[in-house]
């Protein structure tokens, strides 16, 4: 299991989502996404049917089934990142997304393939005006980081910091030559800590800090609290468990059981 580098989009709605559907079917490299509303500015995740709570919108978090030649696994290509379905009247929608208090964060994601000059992946990040933030391909990521597994994908210090208060959307996809490649899609926004939080997370370990983060929503930073750890010492237990139970919690896990639901 690894870690590297990433992509860039924009923010949207329903539509915009199958807009993005079509030209990933056209095999098209720019991505266009849609801005959320101005009025996504509850609490996050404090109401699971809020499907406009900060920094989520209208995305997915795993890849879907193997397209064209991509060969067959035994795992999807999953975001590690917070998630919620949302009935409607026809099917239902999935809210991917969350806060983070990164100036620059990292995203994670559960990469299936080994990725090489015939497997490629990218990841985007856009800001609400559809603006690339960021952008990357694995042909820039480190040799050690195209194994199959974890993947990090950290935006570089020579990237602005991300605006507090603004949803940016992300898109990562895998090409293996189908004509509709493997994606996943989510939103971010970042935004500050409380001066209580701060001095908490300042004064414990990482383990702790990913319980803090978790207790108080920040997901992306739940993650990555534990992430490295857990690729440099994945037989420790208390870093196991604590990764576990993390996953349990995004709804990665079954409960009890180290099985993607």
């Amino acid at each position: 299991m690894k870690v590297s580098s990433g992509i860039n989009y924009s923010a949207g709605t329903a539509k915009r989502m199958l807009a993005l559907a079509g030209a990933l079917l056209l095999g098209t490299s720019a991505i266009a996404l849609v801005a959320p509303p101005a009025t996504a500015s509850l609490n996050i995740f404090s109401n699971p049917q809020d499907k406009q709570a900060r920094g989520r919108v209208p995305g997915r978090r795993r890849g879907g089934a193997r397209r064209g030649t991509c060969a067959a696994t035994t795992t999807q290509l999953v975001a590690l990142v917070a998630a919620v379905e949302v009935e409607t009247q026809t099917l239902p929608e999935t809210y991917v997304g969350g806060i983070t208090s990164a100036e620059r964060p990292t995203f994670w994601f559960d990469v299936p393939y080994t990725l090489n000059d015939e497997i490629t992946a990218e990841f985007v990040l856009q800001n609400n005006s559809g603006q690339d933030v960021y952008r990357t391909t694995s042909a820039e990521f480190a040799a050690d980081y195209q194994t199959a597994g974890i993947i990090g994908i950290s935006l570089p210090p020579e990237i602005p910091p991300l605006t507090i208060g603004e949803t940016y959307e992300w898109y990562f996809k895998i090409d293996c030559g189908a004509e509709s490649p493997l994606y996943v899609q989510g939103g971010i926004e970042r935004t500050t800590l409380t001066p209580t939080l701060a001095n908490q997370l300042s004064a414990a370990s990482p383990l702790e800090q990913a319980e803090l983060y978790q207790a108080n929503d920040f997901w992306y930073d739940a993650v990555s609290a534990i992430a490295p750890l857990h690729l440099a010492q994945e037989e420790d237990p208390a870093i196991s468990a604590a990764w576990s139970a993390l996953m349990r919690s995004l709804g990665l896990l079954s409960a009890d059981t180290d099985v993607e639901p």
